[in-house]
């Protein structure tokens, strides 16, 4: 099965001339939004909770610091969108695309993530811990210093996607692919369980074998290096280098 993409050409959107009017409308009828297309909406500290959008283009629009906890986004482009330090805690987002958006510090714990792809946007310290991820893609994206701990994934691809220092704790990383990608500093258990059927390049590989206390020395010398003939030995040392829990050093 792949990632489907939003079903939005079925019908023509309508341009929206106030968004952030529409939006309180239907959340005071209870009614979703279907059908449209809004630009150049600000919008800051505002209550959107619950909030649902059907077959939508968000462009240039900008939730700063808002609460959507518990909304429902199905069929739904965003396109040079802010949503830096929104709350979409327990939100449901299926068939979505993210394009050029910006959600630096974003809320989106508890969510169910399925059918969407991140293209070109900027979401570090975001947190997603104990989120479902299914058919997601990544691709030319930051997500430095996010939270994706004790998550559930199914699908998943990573193209150049800047991942340091990302919080995996508990998450299993079984059948991603993270050799186009920035995964230094990532924060995992302390028996490394959640790498377990990754996918690395050579360089990555050497700097995760630190995490083991492997040290990998050039054949017929003493000395501690990085191979370079292609025949390497690794002796794996008592104790483990630097702090188990800390991460890499």
């Amino acid at each position: 099965m792949k990632r489907q993409d939003p079903l939005i050409e079925t019908e023509p959107l309508v341009e929206v001339a106030d968004g952030k009017e529409l939006m309180e409308n239907q959340l005071r009828e209870e009614l979703p939004i279907v059908g449209v297309k809004m630009s150049e909406t600000v919008m800051e500290e505002e209550n959107y909770r619950r909030i649902g959008a059907r077959r939508i283009v968000f462009e240039n629009c900008r939730f700063l610091t808002c609460d959507l906890e518990n909304c429902e986004f199905s069929d739904v482009i965003f396109r040079r969108c802010d949503f830096s330090n929104t709350n979409f805690r327990r939100g449901y987002f299926k068939r979505c695309l993210f394009e050029n958006c910006k959600g630096v510090g974003a809320k989106m714990t508890e969510c169910l993530i399925s059918h969407v792809r991140f293209s070109g946007c900027m979401f570090s310290y975001a947190n997603l811990d104990g989120s479902k991820l299914e058919y997601v893609e990544v691709a030319e994206s930051s997500f430095r210093a996010a939270g994706m701990s004790d998550c559930f994934c199914k699908e998943i691809r990573w193209d150049q996607v800047e991942l340091s220092e990302v919080n995996f704790f508990k998450t299993s990383l079984q059948k991603m692919n993270f050799t186009t990608c920035e995964i230094g500093g990532i924060l995992i258990s302390d028996d490394n369980s959640e790498l377990n059927g990754a996918e690395v390049n050579l360089l990555q590989a050497l700097e995760l074998s630190k995490r083991l206390g492997i040290i990998i020395k050039e054949e017929g010398t003493e000395d501690e290096g990085f191979c370079k003939t292609g025949k390497c030995k690794k002796s794996i040392s008592d104790g483990r280098s630097g702090d188990p829990g800390s991460g890499w050093n």
